[in-house]
């Protein structure tokens, strides 16, 4: 598999960022359909990954079976049936995250333990959970103002989480500058992005 590069990454996140503007937009109804999407976007990518551990050349054995259990754990989460009420939906909002944070967890163990991360698979499953993890954040937030009264605090919240999309599209742009062309570089200045722009969907 051919090595993405640092424009490869760049332009795929710009593209990341673009639906995350329109996904904040979206109504109850929609946001609620979009839910059950990328719970399937998820499913599929957790098992596609999963069947591709043995790529990641930078893992021991006991270090691919963790990442790949928390990938299965991941995958069956996201495989439960359409939640068909505000609770359900929350509550499945709740596991999918706590799932999702593992999973951040152990891939963080991985990349600390290592001089460089010159790994393409442990790279893309990393710039992609990150994609999946704000993407179920934003989830969060808009069942969070699906319960405040008045449209005026629901377009405060928003106009606030858009303005740190905006924010985060200008550092990525910058931080893609200061990584002097290395991806290991790269993937490190945008994880620490990614993690600065969720803090605005706790």
């Amino acid at each position: 598999m051919e090595k993405k590069t640092i424009k490869d990454h760049l332009e795929t996140l710009k593209t990341t960022v673009e639906g995350l503007n329109v996904q904040l937009h979206l109504g109850k109804a929609d946001a609620e359909k979009a839910f059950e999407e990328q719970k399937a976007n998820l499913r599929d990518w957790a098992a596609k990954m999963s069947s591709r551990i043995d790529e990641a050349k930078e893992l021991n054995k006991e270090q691919a079976a963790k990442i790949k259990s928390a990938l299965e754990d991941l995958r069956v989460q996201a495989a439960l049936g359409k939640a068909t009420s505000e609770d359900l939906l929350r509550e499945q909002q709740k596991e999918l995250k706590m799932r999702l944070e593992q999973l951040r967890s152990d891939i963080d163990l991985v990349f600390g333990t290592t001089k460089e991360h010159s790994d393409a698979f442990l790279e893309d499953l990393s710039l992609k959970l990150h994609d999946y993890q704000i993407k179920f954040d934003i989830f969060k937030l808009q069942l969070q103002l699906a319960k405040m009264e008045g449209e005026q605090e629901w377009e405060k919240r928003r106009k606030e989480a858009e303005v740190k999309l905006q924010e985060f599209q200008k550092d990525l742009e910058k931080r893609a500058e200061e990584a002097s062309g290395k991806l290991e570089n790269f993937s490190n200045e945008m994880s620490q992005a990614w993690k600065h722009v969720r803090k605005a969907f706790d």
